[in-house]
């Protein structure tokens, strides 16, 4: 009897550990998307977490001229892998509108310095998303490896192609993420994930033009997230 006992208990363990394993590895790339203002050229990146919330960088959606937000009205989540060119097939981008903005209440954005610890917002959008959501870390160690995605430019300056890259030189503390390389101009928005594919942070401001310059880069952790809920 207890023969049988320790191997149904090896058994649910086993089986355990590989529901686990597995939730660790699954990943819905289309869960990166889009964001885009109406009317402007550029664009940013974003995380779906929940059926209609997408999470993205405060900047990307904030007139700082204005010092407002841009109207929901005018916003767009994409999802798809290319938002360069819309008519190709299989790669081209399905819009969304956006019907809630969801900041911070405490967010006073008056210059860019501003932005940091303020540059994650929340966005829900109109109808529900075609994607599995992305789950938001609870913890993370400050020696895991992180991975951005988003739709940023590559070394050669070609950019709308979404892509993922490893984070170099990644240093975590509480509130941001800083690192040397592995996000560019468009990847802004996009989310910074660990070894288990969680959200850790949102892709913030640079300090510096150029994704082959050397200088310091920054996300946001998602402990500051703003829940559109």
């Amino acid at each position: 009897m207890r023969l049988l006992i320790r191997f149904i208990f090896i058994l649910v363990y086993l089986s355990i550990n590989a529901h686990q394993a597995s939730a660790d590895t699954d990943f819905d790339s289309n869960a990166v998307v889009a964001v885009k203002i109406v009317g402007k050229k550029d664009f940013c990146s974003g995380v779906v977490v929940g059926a209609d919330e997408v999470l993205t960088a405060t900047h990307c959606v904030y007139d700082l001229k204005t010092q407002t937000y841009y109207p929901t009205n005018t916003m767009k989540v994409g999802v798809g892998d290319n938002i360069v060119d819309v008519s190709v097939e299989d790669d081209g981008i399905q819009w969304f509108d956006v019907s809630r903005i969801s900041s911070k209440p405490s967010a006073t954005i008056k210059t860019v310095s501003d932005f940091l610890g303020n540059d994650i917002v929340s966005l829900t959008t109109t109808s529900v998303l075609p994607v599995t959501p992305t789950t938001m870390a609870s913890y993370t160690s400050p020696k895991t490896p992180l991975t951005v995605w988003g739709f940023g430019e590559d070394e050669w300056g070609y950019y709308g192609i979404k892509k993922s890259r490893p984070l170099e030189n990644a240093t975590i503390d509480e509130k941001l993420i800083t690192f040397s390389a592995g996000a560019c101009r468009g990847d802004s928005g996009g989310p910074v994930l660990n070894a288990r594919n969680e959200v850790v942070g949102i892709v913030s401001v640079s300090k510096v033009p150029h994704c082959v310059n050397a200088g310091e880069r920054i996300a946001q952790r998602i402990s500051n997230a703003v829940k559109g809920r």
